[in-house]
């Protein structure tokens, strides 16, 4: 039993080394500890009392570690790229609905950190193989004793121990071996409930009349929606960084309610937009599957509904909400958001939409925005920020960000110039084909993105403010406010979890799922509380936009 013991002590010692290295939480190796000790003392042990062997007990012993040490690894990785330890059936909806044009971009943007986090599972790994073969080798000249009372109450103690756990369902999903099969059943039920609401489409149509749609508004009425991708308002000169990445929009600025406090409901496409697009909350996640969406409300109040996006056609659940559209326009014709469409390309199909002689129109436009890879989504011309010197790289120097970093932070800013150019050009397309008759553009990211904010990463962030903090503008063709009342809507706090609300509102469509306290632009307004990862937010204060923090603050795990 002895040699279980010293073999269990190397174990633990590898995930106390991963912890050292902020690639498992405090929680996960408190976890993963009892996990490993239950399983190696217990069913480790029984198999060792049954057939006493070295070979086996080295075997066993090196299997339990190298599983336990890959999942670490994982968990490492996936921290690193979300920011936190993620939520595992996203990570599942992200890998099943990946393309190879995708995956291979994935490789080329997060190289680096899949490979610092398998040479720690490397040197880990061989750490531990070369201790369990210098304590197999001084075993050698000890003999086999036969295992006493002592060791088989342990063993059975162990062994119960290690079944309870499993009634725990957070234990359970913390077994290396069970977290992802579980996940992936997790994963087939989110499919089934996609599937059962595509062939409930009909049946909720038939049942329309208890939306209790009303048009309200003008005979005309144009809305454009414009969905942002991956954009962090802290990168905007629009929101007072100090590189000029916004210079169209900042010339309009007096033409546009710049909101200044407004967050994703979530750091992921999907969830995000689910939110959106539907009743759907942070207080009832679940009801995207049982109520109408804003395509289903708008065509119902007589609008034409536009959807035209530079993602791929299928993309799960959103793709079935943009085929709903009347007319569905998908350019990006490759194999995911590695090919080479830029958002520019959008630009004619919008312009045919807003042509179209319907009264009333809803266009929906998606963008890939900023999304990594960040170099893929403009063209050479809009290279301004490329090894430059400046403020904003002297901050990051100073904040001790890596080359690396500073390097993707200059293509993100480039990313966001070409998006200021498309997205002043969407506006004044609208403004122009509204002449004489009411009209309103909307742009709202999807989610933020963290480059160099508050640490060393690139990419997605669902534990630092940056992956939440996003901007949103709406250009309108009303007659302008004051500038009191301009200044007022543009410091409401918001979380677009209710911009369905502002959607319905800008539409002029009465519901019973709209309720003017969400709707952003209503004077009964009412600001509600306000979450990131189910804790309550809190902005950060001091620094301006876009500088970053010289201390990396503790993630929320």
């Amino acid at each position: 039993m002895k040699s279980l013991i010293y073999r269990l002590a190397i174990g633990l010692t590898g995930l106390v080394f991963f912890r050292a290295l902020d690639m498992l939480s405090g929680n996960e190796l408190a976890k993963s500890g009892v996990l490993m000790t239950a399983s190696m003392l217990g069913l480790a042990g029984i198999l060792i009392i049954k057939r006493p062997r070295r070979t086996w007990i080295s075997r066993i012993s090196l299997a339990i570690y190298l599983l336990f040490f890959v999942d670490a690894a994982i968990k490492g990785f996936l921290r690193d790229y979300f920011g936190m330890r993620p939520n595992p059936a996203l990570v599942l909806q992200a890998a099943l609905n990946t393309s190879g044009g995708e995956t291979q971009e994935f490789f080329l943007h997060n190289w680096q950190a899949m490979g610092q986090a398998l040479l720690v599972f490397f040197i880990v790994s061989c750490c531990a193989i070369a201790a369990e073969r210098r304590l197999s080798k001084a075993q050698r000249s000890t003999p086999i004793l036969p295992t006493g009372r002592s060791a088989h109450i342990t063993v059975a103690v162990m062994s119960t121990l290690f079944i309870a756990l499993h009634f725990n369902p957070t234990m359970t999903k913390e077994n290396p071996v069970l977290m992802w099969p579980i996940r992936y059943l997790d994963y087939q039920e989110q499919l089934a409930a996609a599937a059962a609401l595509q062939k409930n489409q009909a049946t909720q149509m038939t049942e329309r009349h208890n939306w209790q749609v009303k048009y309200d508004g003008a005979p005309d009425n144009t809305v454009v929606w414009v969905i942002g991708e991956s954009t962090n308002r802290a990168n905007l000169s629009l929101y007072g960084y100090a590189r000029a990445t916004t210079p169209a929009l900042d010339a309009m600025r007096s033409d546009l309610l710049v909101f200044k406090d407004v967050l994703s409901s979530e750091a992921a496409t999907m969830n995000s937009l689910m939110n959106m697009l539907t009743p759907a909350n942070l207080d009832q996640p679940h009801v995207w599957s049982e109520q109408p969406n804003i395509v289903m409300l708008a065509q119902e109040a007589g609008y034409k509904t536009f959807w035209i996006s530079n993602h791929s056609p299928n993309d799960g659940w959103l793709g079935l909400v943009a085929n709903q559209a009347g007319n569905s326009t998908f350019i990006n014709k490759g194999v995911g958001r590695g090919e080479n469409n830029i958002d520019g390309n959008l630009l004619p199909h919008v312009g045919a939409a807003l042509a179209d002689r319907a009264p009333k129109k809803l266009i929906i436009v998606h963008l890939l925005g900023a999304h990594p890879s960040y170099n893929m989504r403009y063209p050479t011309l809009f290279s301004q920020f490329n090894a430059v010197d400046d403020a904003v790289s002297a901050s990051m120097k100073q904040a001790g960000r890596s080359i690396w970093i500073r390097h993707k932070r200059n293509q993100y800013d480039n990313a966001i110039l070409y998006g200021d150019h498309v997205l002043a050009s969407l506006i004044e397309m609208t403004r122009k084909a509204s002449v004489g008759r009411p009209a309103a553009l909307l742009f709202s990211a999807d989610h933020g993105q963290e480059v160099g904010h508050t640490r060393n990463h690139a990419g997605h962030s669902s534990a630092d403010n940056s992956g939440y903090e996003i901007p949103m503008l709406i250009w309108d063709s009303a007659p302008k406010q004051s500038e009191a009342q301009k200044s007022a809507l543009e410091n409401r706090p918001y979380q677009t979890d209710h911009l369905d609300h502002t959607l319905l509102g800008l539409l002029d469509i009465s519901t019973k799922y709209y309720a003017a306290t969400r709707d952003v632009l209503s004077s009964q307004f009412l600001p509600s509380a306000r979450k990131i990862n189910g804790l309550h937010y809190l902005p950060e204060v001091g620094p301006a936009p876009g500088a970053v923090q010289a201390i990396t603050p503790k993630m929320i795990y």
